[in-house]
């Protein structure tokens, strides 16, 4: 069995962020710069340049490359995915780049001594099942449904894969799931339903998911878990009363223009 460097004693102060050129990636880094030593990797250069950072380009579909730049590192931010222009790409896809990409991360975080791991999912990890109480907890009920399933299937795979590399070489996992992430281009942003019969809404503001990184990466308390990042509204769809307790998440950005928040 591999016995990698005692992660428990070491502060973190240098962090590897995947998916670095990515829409949230650009919150993330501006949160994270200067608080640490940032290592950005991405498959294609960065479009933009970001002081103070250092970037490798690599592909997390290889193995190899992946484990080269967590070399030193002591935290991974994990948020490559397929994101845009996603509904045309086949399955086998979502298995190479979300999957074995995530496997690829948390193997080489194991074998490099790297302490923590954040992984980005999504509230569509586990969709609320029409018996769930809302607004949905973690670890309650969940149902897959034909919409987006590839993706929505492919964000559990990769949170049942920090759950194994946690539990067989004590790799701490944090999973944190943003709900529908504002201003990504994928959607028209949050208006109230003409009927509103349960909590509805399920976004979050790109700077309260970074946010809650940074929470999950200062946490030296919690070694696992799964937290929703969405908005802190009366009305979320998805509890994010968890990301408080646990991790010290605050939401700013709510929109109180928008009837429903209660808070």
């Amino acid at each position: 069995m591999l016995n990698p460097p005692d992660r428990t004693a070491r502060k973190i102060k240098k962090i590897l962020i995947t998916g670095a050129n990515g829409y949230l990636a650009q919150f993330v880094i501006d949160r994270l710069c200067g608080a640490y030593e940032l290592t950005l990797t991405d498959i294609v250069e960065l479009d933009r340049t970001v002081s103070g950072t250092t970037f490798i380009k690599a592909d997390v579909t290889n193995a190899a490359e992946i484990e080269a730049v967590c070399a030193d590192q002591d935290a991974v931010v994990h948020l490559v995915a397929l994101v845009r222009g996603r509904s045309d790409k086949p399955a086998s896809l979502f298995a190479d780049v979300m999957v074995k990409g995530t496997w690829n991360v948390a193997e080489a975080c194991v074998k490099q001594g790297v302490k923590k791991l954040v992984n980005i999912s999504s509230i569509s990890a586990c969709p609320p099942a029409p018996s769930a109480r809302l607004p949905y907890e973690v670890d309650d009920d969940f149902q897959f449904g034909p919409g987006d399933l590839y993706y929505a299937l492919a964000k559990y795979l990769g949170e049942r894969i920090g759950a194994a590399y946690h539990q067989a070489h004590g790799l701490d996992v944090i999973h944190v799931r943003p709900g529908v992430i504002d201003g990504d281009g994928q959607n028209p942003g949050p208006a109230v339903p003409e009927i509103v019969t349960d909590p509805w809404f399920v976004y979050v503001d790109p700077r309260d998911v970074a946010q809650c990184v940074a929470r999950a990466i200062e946490t030296e308390t919690v070694r696992y878990g799964a937290y929703n990042a969405v908005a802190g509204r009366a009305d979320s769809r998805f509890s994010w009363k968890q990301a408080v307790d646990d991790l010290g998440y605050s939401p700013v950005h709510n929109w109180p223009d928008i009837p429903g928040d209660d808070t």
